[in-house]
């Protein structure tokens, strides 16, 4: 009996907003039609309003096709560590072997850091990327030139990831500049966590 009522009274504001939709009177029935539905809504359990039915097209104020939410834009937002550079690590410099004043074959600095993090199954995934410039000295540097660049993690006290990168940089002038991205790491806490990054020699 109590379910035929319901069904009723569904049928009843149903109809109600069809009318309202017809006459172009959305605004002004609002508040009356949210504060029957809400008590409609208060009579029992399991009862839901469907998105596609002219009720659910009027409580989202549109006659178009419901959207489908990416459920990756409802999470909550993934910490993300900081990256620092260790300090005197930020350059590196080779010179040739003749020990005078202009002996400086290149030099290479870190300019620019970035991380990316994302939630996966055994942690978070970050994603680190360093950048600078190579800069030729007075007595000229090869056309390919490896930076030694570490990539360091310490969580806490403990230091759970590093490794020494060989990044290789093509130079087509005095000066170049050269980029590298690490996606091999992941952490098991970001909110203790820190990225440190360097040359090494």
């Amino acid at each position: 009996m109590k379910r035929e009522v319901k069904d009723r009274s569904v049928m009843v504001v149903s109809a109600f907003v069809s009318r309202a939709v017809a006459k172009g009177r959305w605004a002004p029935l609002r508040p009356a039609l949210v504060a029957l539905a809400l008590g409609l809504g208060g009579c029992g359990s399991g009862v839901s309003t469907p998105a596609d039915t002219v009720v659910g097209q009027f409580f989202r104020a549109s006659t178009e096709e419901p959207k489908t939410i990416d459920p990756e834009l409802l999470r909550a937002e993934t910490v993300c560590p900081n990256v620092r550079i260790q300090d005197g690590t930020e350059s590196v410099r080779r010179e040739d072997t003749s020990g005078d004043a202009d002996s400086l074959s290149w030099q290479a600095s870190i300019t620019k850091t970035a991380r990316e993090c994302k939630k996966v199954e055994t942690g978070t995934a970050v994603r680190v990327g360093v950048a600078g410039r190579v800069v030729e000295g007075p007595k000229g540097a090869p056309d390919a030139i490896e930076l030694p660049l570490r990539i360091a993690v310490r969580e806490g006290t403990e230091v759970t990831y590093s490794r020494l990168h060989a990044v290789s940089v093509a130079r087509s002038g005095p000066s170049q500049d050269w980029a590298f991205v690490d996606e091999t790491i992941v952490v098991d806490d970001p909110a203790r966590a820190e990225i440190i990054v360097g040359f090494d020699g």
